[in-house]
């Protein structure tokens, strides 16, 4: 939480359709500070700061975790090994 308080956060994209990608764009362009997350991979990568890194790291943890109840197999890592969804 007190990291989160000091940094400006991230947008995570997990699909959009046309109507969505203008969107994002508008965003982008309104909010140069604002980081738009579309690959965890190449964010980890790339990215510097390590508040957002660490948000990151929370928020592919829930998802990990979130994968464990899947009924037939749990899929690890599911934030690097999915695509965005485009409509």
């Amino acid at each position: 939480m007190n990291a989160s308080k000091r940094t400006t956060p991230y947008i995570r994209v997990l699909g959009f359709n046309k109507h969505g990608k203008k969107i994002i764009s508008a965003i982008a362009k309104q909010n140069p500070k604002t980081h738009i997350i579309v690959s965890v991979k190449k964010f980890m990568e790339n990215n510097t700061d390590n508040h957002l890194r660490n948000m990151l790291s929370k928020d592919i943890l829930a998802t990990n975790i979130y994968t464990l109840g899947y009924q037939n197999e749990p899929i690890a890592n599911l934030d690097y090994t999915h695509k965005i969804i485009e409509i």
